[in-house]
């Protein structure tokens, strides 16, 4: 028997939050992380709300999949 698919809304907002510019992704109304680019290194950090962890990656498309990734993961 297989599952029924679920459509989930994502949103990818540009946001300041403390003077700072990032992008905030939602899933539904829930924020599940936040990326900020680091023009110097040339890479951007991709922070899972709610911890402290951090994943670094190369592109922004990859920090969005990192975060989607660790979201379906460990949801509940």
């Amino acid at each position: 028997m297989s599952k029924k698919e679920k459509n989930i809304e994502v949103t990818i907002d540009d946001i300041t939050r403390d003077g700072q510019a990032m992008t905030s992704i939602m899933v539904g109304k829930n924020e599940i992380g936040v990326i900020v680019e680091d023009s110097v290194k040339k890479r951007f950090e991709a922070t899972v709300a709610g911890t402290n962890q951090s994943i670094i990656t190369k592109t922004h498309d990859d920090a969005v999949n990192e975060l989607l990734k660790e979201y379906h993961l460990h949801q509940g």
